[in-house]
């Protein structure tokens, strides 16, 4: 074989260990990535995990991250550096980078088992660990800011961003249960309701909503309705907690936090007690059962305008299952008795016309009524006006 043969197959000989390595370097399994090369390339950096390892066990948090960057430096892939490397930024406060270390463990998608970060401290796939922790992360970085002042817990949201959450509950609750004259009452809104008022029905719509949810038990729910009703009934019943009239937040971001707050538990992430004593919080800086102070409740409406809002805001809050038939009639007549009181005029009796003399008797078969008695006598005529079932001006 000449010189220049040889060369030949030496070359094509290369070039086919190249190319078969680069197949080999390319095959891998979608699920796991467990290709012999994969493993192999995993093991680099192994040393400087170890140590990481035993710099998180010792409480030398610091150190453990930079041995966790120096292992992962040699193998990004490296699942036993990027799980302590999280657990580490966990106990540091550095929950982003810990988010980032847990989002690479559960895309690697291994086999390999840990104790470290275990909810039961059993052996436990690492993979599965890195889960339950980016949860418990979600659940810590997603809370319902939720201060306490004058002994009543109160959502901490700014007042123009609580009016138009409050509006908005409102409105969808309107769109979900009236179809007809929805357009008139949503553009009355502002005119009918107060901010404060909005917000005294939000927090309503979301006690309902979290006991049709069963995040709140039947007694719950009408414990705290019951003390509060007075926030939407203010001429029939107590006044209502000191804090209702807050900005409160969004239904569906009360409900998303405890549905991860139940996710939680279910998994292991945080324990049934601490679902309760947070649900428990959530659930007081809502609406107290038992209210330590109340609210000055509205004062009667004075003018016939003013009463006919009244009435206008009953069929609303009737129309949004907040309120029974009898409590709104109940209210109803409260509305117009405060009315009648306050602002009926007084019926001056009608005077007498003297009837001319005539020559003319009457037959004597005709009765006649002395015209006294035909007059129309002023409390009677004050009872029929104030009558709803027989005239209204509402």
């Amino acid at each position: 074989m000449s010189s220049r043969s040889f060369s030949k197959v030496l070359l094509s000989a290369t070039a086919f260990g190249l190319l078969t390595a680069c197949a080999v370097i390319d095959k891998k399994e979608s699920s796991t990535e467990s290709n012999w090369f994969v493993q192999l390339f995993e093991k680099d950096g192994q040393g400087y995990a170890d140590q990481a390892t035993l710099a998180y066990s010792n409480g030398e948090f610091e150190k453990t991250l930079t041995y966790t960057t120096e292992a992962l430096k040699a193998n990004p892939r490296n699942q036993q550096a990027l799980l302590v490397g999280a657990l580490a930024s966990e106990k540091l406060g550095r929950y982003n980078r810990a988010r980032q270390y847990y989002e690479d463990l559960i895309i690697i998608n291994g086999n390999e088992t840990s104790v470290l970060g275990s909810s039961d401290g059993q052996p436990q796939k690492i993979k599965e660990i890195a889960k339950n922790n980016l949860r418990a992360i979600t659940i810590a970085q997603n809370n319902l800011i939720i201060e306490e002042r004058d002994g009543s817990k109160h959502f901490a949201l700014n007042d123009d961003a609580g009016k138009e959450i409050s509006k908005k509950a409102i409105i969808n609750a309107l769109n979900k249960k009236v179809v007809a004259r929805k357009e008139e009452k949503q553009a009355n809104l502002d005119n009918i309701f107060s901010p404060q008022e909005k917000n005294i029905v939000s927090r309503f719509l979301i006690l309902r909503e979290l006991a049709e949810k069963d995040f709140i038990t039947k007694d719950e729910f009408l414990s705290r309705r019951s003390a509060n009703i007075g926030g939407l009934l203010p001429l029939t019943n107590k006044a209502p907690g000191v804090g209702i009239d807050a900005p409160v937040p969004s239904p569906d971001l009360i409900i998303e936090r405890l549905e991860v707050l139940k996710e939680g538990v279910e998994t292991r992430t945080i324990t049934p007690r601490e679902f309760s004593a947070e649900r428990d919080i959530i659930i007081e800086a809502l609406m107290s059962p038992d209210p330590r102070n109340r609210i000055k409740n509205k004062v009667p409406s004075k003018n016939i305008l003013d009463a006919a809002d009244d009435l206008r805001r009953l069929e609303i809050l009737y129309d949004l299952n907040l309120i029974t038939e009898r409590e709104r009639q109940a209210e109803r007549k409260a509305v117009e008795k405060y009315l009648g009181i306050d602002n009926s005029p007084k019926v001056a009796p009608k005077a007498v016309v003297p009837t001319p003399q005539t020559d003319v008797k009457p037959a004597p078969t005709q009765e006649t009524t002395p015209a006294s008695t035909v007059q129309a006598n002023p409390v009677e005529q004050k009872t029929e006006q104030l009558n709803p079932d027989v005239s209204s001006p509402f």
